[in-house]
């Protein structure tokens, strides 16, 4: 039981921030701060005592961290190729972060969201919710849908497939979409204003 509990923190607290945390902690300071010991920098890893391992994970901790740098800086000042286009919007629809995109492709965050709003995809935004979706972006915004098309639901955060279409004096057209992310797998109701285009994406190569 114990050693699963030590498994637990470790997967909790062995971060990069944390291993970062302990690479400065470890070094003295200017102002004659002592260092931690080596002891306190496994605690805060949530790891056992162990000098060596812990050597090995500051030391493949560092290599990482100097091979981004470099891949990081010669990608720098360079475009996105096509290919880094259709990636980038492709991890996006499928959910992914834009700092996990970041850290897979060794761009910034700040590249990747040009790249999204270039590109008009629909961006997910902290704070939005079902009663305060977000505006569909300009290049994606369509009076009416194909019966069969993929499209974006920005009141529930997920690509949907077009099931049928209904005319409402009131509203517009109408859609019964099948709500397709997994948090969803559900039948929905949307007018057209609702809904985000991904025919450009389509037509762009990405996989929709």
């Amino acid at each position: 039981m114990a050693t699963k509990k030590r498994s637990e923190l470790e997967t909790e607290l062995m971060t990069p921030a944390n291993i970062s945390r302990v690479i400065r902690l470890l070094e003295p300071t200017e102002e004659g701060q002592k260092p931690i010991t080596k002891k306190d920098a496994c605690q805060i890893l949530g790891m056992a005592y162990n000098t060596t391992r812990l050597g090995t994970i500051i030391e493949d901790f560092k290599r990482s961290q100097a091979r981004d740098a470099q891949r990081r800086a010669e990608l720098r000042g360079k475009p996105a190729s096509r290919e880094d286009v259709v990636y980038i919007i492709s991890e996006y629809l499928n959910g992914e972060t834009v700092d996990a995109i970041s850290k897979m492709t060794y761009r910034s965050a700040g590249f990747i969201k040009r790249v999204l709003e270039d590109n008009a995809v629909p961006i997910r935004v902290p704070g939005s919710s079902y009663f305060r979706p977000e505006l569909i972006p300009e290049g994606a915004v369509r009076d009416r849908f194909r019966v069969g098309e993929v499209v974006y639901s920005a009141r529930y955060d997920s690509t949907a497939r077009i099931e049928s279409e209904q005319k409402s004096d009131k509203h517009g057209w109408v859609y019964r979409i099948w709500l397709l992310s997994d948090k969803w797998l559900q039948s929905a109701y949307q007018e057209a204003h609702e809904l985000a285009s991904l025919e450009h994406l389509r037509e762009l190569g990405v996989r929709v």
